[in-house]
């Protein structure tokens, strides 16, 4: 019956966003709001796929922008227009791979011309193809963690993410990528919000059913200690590889879509930005927690493409009165979270200290406004980049495990019944009422049961 209840309720949710996203599209005025939520969607494909890594199998991954690099490159040769592919606009691409690597024409080869003449057919077969080339390159990236961890092993991603990036701008390679010009004229479909929305909602459907199965647990149980898992039959090299290819794959459907979005792609496309702004995201959402991965993106994006007036000219006076009050709010957020958790002791010295310098901050702006210092308008470039470094420097200090920590937004959570978590108080009240060392009158009642029997 619950179970029901929560199928139905999902599906009615999937139905109603997909009836806003009909009424946004229909908006003239909406289309930045249209390529945002297309972006989170995108962008939340990589996120859910790198936090399979980072938060549910606890390895940190560094090489995600490679993976997706090369699911942009696929999807770029197999679905590039016949007018695109002439030498003037491909120069350096081989004459083979312009007349060989091109979806279509296998299609039409195999006698599929209904599946040749839709554009749409041909993106799901060439996102497929790129998943599959990302996630044979993740099956390779995934040997090296049986050997490795924790800083090893992020380096060691971290150089095939590099080395993956660089590869194109070769000369033996760039017959098939075109070199450091890069792909353009890809058509835009797949990078259409109701793709990119499609897409989203299966990769959020598969990763929740994984987690919740037999691989789901191997992969927590490798996360929260191998000695273990291993001891309970756990097969550490399998389990490791397959999360390396399953999130491999999904990061590179993600970079065919998003190379789809921007109609090109090139070697800066996918730099180490693009981990880290994932990495942000599922670090302030949470590792480990598909909702979070998709919280932490929907900020960062948001930051990212709304976040413009950050970089405007402003008195200092602003960004004073700004950082102050957000580090008041994140003062009170921390008591309230705390006291909602009946966590001991509420606040800890270095709350307070975080509260007082953002109070400090805030009153001294007050009184000294109309310094000269603090009225003369300053422009900081680049301020929408470190505010999120900021907040992730914050979010590792003060909250490591994120906003949602490992748990998901579930029906059950909004209308089931709530646990009570125990404080220490009670835990120790408990082990006190229940051990008769400690508590004379159960020593009594247990005395009186053994005399009578």
């Amino acid at each position: 019956m619950m179970r029901t209840r929560n199928t139905l309720l999902t599906l009615a949710t999937v139905l109603l966003a997909a009836l806003g996203i009909y009424i946004l599209t229909q908006l003239p005025s909406a289309g930045g709001l249209v390529s945002a939520l297309t972006l989170v969607f995108i962008w939340g494909i990589a996120a859910i796929s790198l936090n399979l890594i980072n938060g549910q199998l606890g390895i940190l991954s560094l090489g995600h922008h490679g993976f997706m690099l090369i699911g942009g490159y696929v999807t770029a040769l197999l679905v590039l227009p016949e007018q695109e592919r002439s030498p003037f606009r491909t120069r350096l691409l081989s004459e083979w791979a312009r007349e060989n690597l091109d979806l279509d024409k296998w299609l039409r080869g195999l006698g599929l011309d209904f599946l040749a003449n839709s554009m749409d057919a041909k993106f799901i077969i060439a996102l497929l193809i790129a998943g599959a080339a990302a996630s044979l390159v993740g099956f390779i990236v995934g040997f090296p963690s049986l050997r490795l961890k924790g800083d090893y092993l992020a380096i060691v991603t971290f150089g095939f993410g590099e080395i993956i990036r660089l590869l194109p701008s070769t000369p033996e390679v760039a017959r098939f990528t075109n070199g450091p010009l890069g792909i353009k004229g890809i058509p835009a479909d797949a990078g259409s919000i109701w793709w990119a929305f499609t897409v989203f909602v299966l990769t959020i459907f598969f990763f929740s059913r994984l987690k919740y199965s037999s691989y789901g647990r191997a992969f927590e149980g490798i996360r929260e200690d191998e000695i273990a898992a291993e001891a309970m039959g756990v097969n550490l090299a399998y389990h490791k590889v397959l999360a390396f290819t399953i999130s491999a794959f999904f990061a590179g459907v993600a970079g065919g879509m998003y190379a789809s979005y921007l109609q090109s792609v090139d070697t800066q496309t996918f730099n180490f930005f693009v981990t880290f702004f994932l990495l942000v995201a599922i670090s302030l959402g949470g590792l480990g927690s598909i909702t979070g991965a998709i919280l932490g993106t929907a900020i960062v994006v948001l930051v990212r493409i709304y976040g413009g007036f950050l970089e405007q000219p402003y008195p200092l006076s602003y960004a004073f009165y700004t950082l102050g009050g957000l580090m008041l709010l994140a003062f009170g957020f921390t008591y309230y979270i705390r006291t909602a958790r009946r966590l001991r002791p509420v606040l800890e010295p270095k709350h307070y200290w975080f509260g007082a310098i953002g109070g400090v901050l805030f009153l001294a702006t007050l009184i000294f406004q109309n310094h000269p210092f603090l009225t003369e308008p300053q422009q900081l470039f680049g301020l929408r980049r470190i505010l999120l470094a900021v907040v992730l420097i914050l979010i590792m200090i003060y909250r490591r495990e994120g906003i949602m920590g490992r748990a998901e937004l579930s029906w059950q959570m909004l209308f089931g019944p709530r646990a009570v978590t125990p404080t220490d108080e009670q835990r120790a009240q408990d082990a006190w009422l229940s051990n008769p060392e400690l508590n004379p009158g159960l020593r009594e009642d247990k005395e009186g049961e053994n005399g009578a029997s």
